[in-house]
C-alpha cells in the first residue's frame, strides 16, 4: 500500500508540470476600411499565460506576446471586421515563427568590440559616442530609424531598396559591397532638425525647439524585438523644463508589413499648460503639404556630409497628429512643426513615416505619387481599430 501511495504521489509530481493550463477566447477586430497587415493589439491576456496561438479562417497567424506590456500583438488583413479565436496557454510555445522585424543596440567596448544591450542608461549626456550608430535601431521590411542618444533624440532615417530586414547585417552602415549588392541606407541628414517626428521642447517666445539638456537620468530601452513589432522607448527623468521638473517616456512601435510608426510619448509631472512640438524637417528642394493635423514634405538632399561619394537623396517624411491637442502651428528655420500640450493623461500620441524614392515599390511613381502614399499610409495608422471580446 505504501508503494501504491508512492508511485501516486511521484505519478502527481510528473503529470502537474505537463498539464498546460488554456483559455479559449474569441475576438472580434473592426476598422473602418480594408487594411493590409492591420494591427491588432489584445490586453486582457490571463496572468498565468506565457504563450498564445492565432487562428481565423483556418489560418494560423504569427502572434506576439509581449508579457512584460502585458500586450498580445499580430497583424492581418481585414476588410471591415474579422473573428479572431486566440488560446492562451500556461506553456511556452513550441513554434517559432520568422521574424519580420528587428532592433539593435550596440554598446562599444574599449577592445572597440560590440555587446549587445536591451538597456542603457546615464545621469549625464554621454552616451552618443558610446553606441553604435549613437542610439537604439530598428526596422520593418520597409524601413528602419534610429534614435540618437543625446540631448537631441532625434530619429533618423534609412531607406530600403527591397523589402527584406538589413541591419543585422549592414548595422546602419553598409559596406560598399553591400550597397553594390543592393543593401538600403542612411538617407537623411537630420543636423539640429526635428528630423521625422521627435517629440521636443518649444520655446514660444524664441521660436525654437528646447533639447534635453537639464535632467536626472536618461534611458534607452527595446521593449520587444519581433516577430511582429517592435517596441523601442526613450526616457527621461527629472528634467527640468520651463521651471517644472517632469518625466516622459517616448515609445516608437514599429509593426511588421509596415514603414510608419506609432509613437506614444507620456508626460508624468506637473505637465499643465506645457507645449511640446514636432513635425517633419526642411530638406533641401523641399516641397511642404500641410493640412489641419498632418504635414508631409518631400525633399531631396545629401545623406552625408560627403558629397563626392553621396549621391543627392529624395526622401519624403511625414507625421500625423491628434487635432483636439494642436496649439499652433509655428515653423522654425530648421523644421515645419506643430506645438501641442499633453491630454488630460499626459499623452501625446500620433504617427510619423518616410518613404524613399529608390526604393523598389514606388516604381513607376511621380514623387507626388509617393508622397501621397506615404501620407495615406501615416494617416491610416492614425485611425481606430475596435478589439471586442465576443465570447
Amino acid at each position: 500500500m505504501r508503494r501504491i501511495l508512492l508511485l501516486m504521489l511521484l505519478l502527481g509530481c510528473v503529470s502537474g508540470p505537463l498539464t498546460a493550463r488554456t483559455l479559449k477566447a474569441h475576438y472580434r477586430v473592426t476598422t473602418s476600411d480594408q487594411r493590409r497587415d492591420c494591427p491588432v493589439v489584445i490586453r486582457d491576456i490571463p496572468d498565468w499565460a506565457v504563450s498564445a496561438t492565432v487562428t481565423s479562417d483556418g489560418e494560423t497567424i504569427p502572434v506576439q506576446l509581449d508579457r512584460p506590456l502585458g500586450e498580445l500583438a499580430f497583424v492581418a488583413d481585414i476588410s471591415g471586421s474579422r473573428e479572431f479565436r486566440v488560446t492562451y496557454s500556461s506553456r511556452p510555445a513550441r513554434h517559432g515563427y520568422p521574424s519580420r522585424i528587428h532592433a539593435q543596440m550596440w554598446l562599444k567596448q574599449p577592445d572597440k568590440t560590440l555587446q549587445a544591450a536591451d538597456t542603457v542608461s546615464s545621469a549625464r549626456d554621454d552616451m552618443y559616442h558610446k553606441l553604435h550608430h549613437h542610439g537604439p535601431a530598428f526596422e520593418s521590411e520597409y524601413a528602419a530609424y534610429r534614435i540618437y542618444f543625446d540631448k537631441k533624440q532625434t530619429i533618423d532615417t534609412y531607406g530600403k531598396k527591397h523589402p527584406r530586414l538589413e541591419l543585422a547585417e549592414t548595422m546602419w552602415y553598409p559596406t560598399a559591397e553591400q550597397m553594390a549588392a543592393g543593401s538600403g541606407y542612411d538617407n537623411l541628414r537630420v543636423f539640429g532638425s526635428v528630423g521625422v517626428g521627435t517629440l521636443k521642447g518649444w520655446d514660444a517666445s524664441k521660436r525654437k525647439m528646447i533639447h534635453i539638456t537639464d535632467f536626472a537620468r536618461r534611458e534607452a530601452r527595446i521593449l520587444a524585438r519581433g516577430p511582429v513589432r517592435t517596441v523601442v522607448e526613450m526616457r527621461v527623468e527629472g528634467w527640468r523644463y520651463c521651471g517644472r521638473e517632469i518625466a516622459m517616456t517616448s515609445r516608437y512601435i514599429l509593426y511588421a508589413g509596415h514603414g510608419e510608426v506609432q509613437v506614444e510619448n507620456r508626460i508624468e509631472g506637473d505637465f499643465r499648460g506645457l507645449l511640446f512640438t514636432t513635425g517633419v524637417m526642411k530638406m533641401a528642394e523641399h516641397r511642404v503639404e500641410r493640412g489641419e493635423d498632418w504635414v508631409a514634405a518631400w525633399g531631396c538632399d545629401f545623406p552625408e556630409n560627403d558629397t563626392l561619394k553621396w549621391e543627392r537623396e529624395s526622401v519624403g517624411l511625414a507625421v500625423a497628429l491628434p487635432a483636439a491637442q494642436i496649439v499652433s502651428r509655428q515653423d522654425d528655420r530648421t523644421s515645419c512643426l506643430f506645438q501641442l500640450t499633453p491630454d488630460a493623461q499626459g499623452r501625446i500620441d500620433y504617427a510619423m513615416g518616410m518613404c524613399w524614392r529608390r526604393s523598389e515599390w514606388f516604381d513607376g511613381l511621380s514623387d507626388e505619387e509617393c508622397l501621397r502614399r506615404l501620407e495615406s499610409s501615416v494617416a491610416e495608422a492614425r485611425k481606430p481599430v475596435a478589439v471586442e471580446r465576443v465570447r
